[in-house]
């Protein structure tokens, strides 16, 4: 089980990427509930196809989550995903180098498009403390439910079913 550490936040508006920066389209839908213990997503990252099971470490600071993660088939995915009832995003994945880093710049796409926000992930808890992010990025919102992969997922879908209810596209 691995331990991941990150800090997330905002990106200032006028953000550009930059020419050294390597995307990847990301698809991710969950199957478990908003605020479950254990958070079990799906996710499509290139032509990759993973399970990941995170949760938050007890009385642990919110940048902490335990991980699990491992490669799946197609078929099972394709069965996975209609499971979740369009508990689901899009994004594009830019990672950009910084300073002894990778920032993960997440823009999204569909009815969250407009959305970015970055995060960088660290060996521990002191390193992300010291961290100083530059100033492209924007406000910090580790932690923050409402920011949160797993709560979007859920508003995404909420506008999904709005749009399609007023017949909007």
């Amino acid at each position: 089980m691995n331990l991941e550490i990150e800090r997330k936040f905002k990106v200032a508006d006028d953000w550009q990427v930059p020419d050294d920066a390597r995307g990847v389209q990301v698809r991710q839908a969950y199957l478990s509930p908003p605020g479950a213990d254990a958070e079990f997503r799906i996710r499509a990252k290139g032509d990759r196809r993973l399970m990941t099971v995170k949760a938050f470490e007890a009385a642990a600071n919110t940048m902490v989550r335990r991980e699990v993660e491992f490669e799946i088939e197609e078929e099972p995915f394709a069965q996975l995903w209609t499971l979740a009832q369009g508990e689901c995003l899009s994004k594009y994945r830019w990672s950009v180098p910084i300073e002894g880093y990778v920032a993960s710049v997440d823009v999204y796409d569909g009815v969250l498009s407009g959305l970015r926000v970055v995060e960088v992930e660290f060996d521990s808890v002191e390193e992300a403390n010291r961290f100083i992010p530059p100033p492209w990025f924007g406000e910090e919102i580790t932690g923050h439910p409402t920011w949160g992969n797993r709560r979007l997922a859920a508003v995404a879908r909420a506008r999904t079913q709005e749009a399609e209810a007023t017949g909007a596209s």
